[in-house]
């Protein structure tokens, strides 16, 4: 098996507060441009969505900082989603471990940058969420 290597990390923070501003101003207009079907699915089931939505835009963001390409070269958000793996507990409900999957010219800049694996992690508080990601080749 050949050596693992990190290809680039990234880390982003989010006031859940900017993001529920944004979905009232602008509503689906908004949610869908920068949301899958999937993420708004997961974080409006949730009893504070816009905490979970702040955490996915989040995770957007720590990949492109990852990339180092930033938001240019027609990259768009709905390119970059998070799902979460079932829960291997007896509670099938309960999601588990988020994981990302990209798609588009994400996908491309990825795959030219001999990405092979993504490694995310997403915390929240009260009025913030945090995502790190880790781009291994």
């Amino acid at each position: 098996m050949a050596d693992k290597i990190i290809i680039g990390i990234g880390i982003d923070l989010v006031k859940s507060d900017r993001i529920k501003k944004a979905v009232r101003k602008w509503d689906k207009r908004f949610l869908n441009r920068i949301f899958t079907p999937l993420e708004q699915e997961y974080a409006f089931a949730h009893k504070v969505p816009y905490l979970h939505l702040a955490g996915r835009f989040a995770v957007k963001e720590a990949v492109m900082k990852a990339l180092g390409t930033g938001w240019s070269g027609g990259v768009r958000w709905n390119e970059i989603g998070v799902i979460n793996e079932p829960a291997d507990g007896p509670d099938r409900s309960r999601t588990g471990k988020p994981r990302v999957e990209v798609a588009g010219k994400v996908k491309a800049l990825m795959d030219e940058r001999g990405v092979k694996e993504i490694q995310v992690s997403i915390s929240h508080d009260t009025d913030y969420s945090i995502a790190q990601v880790v781009l291994i080749g």
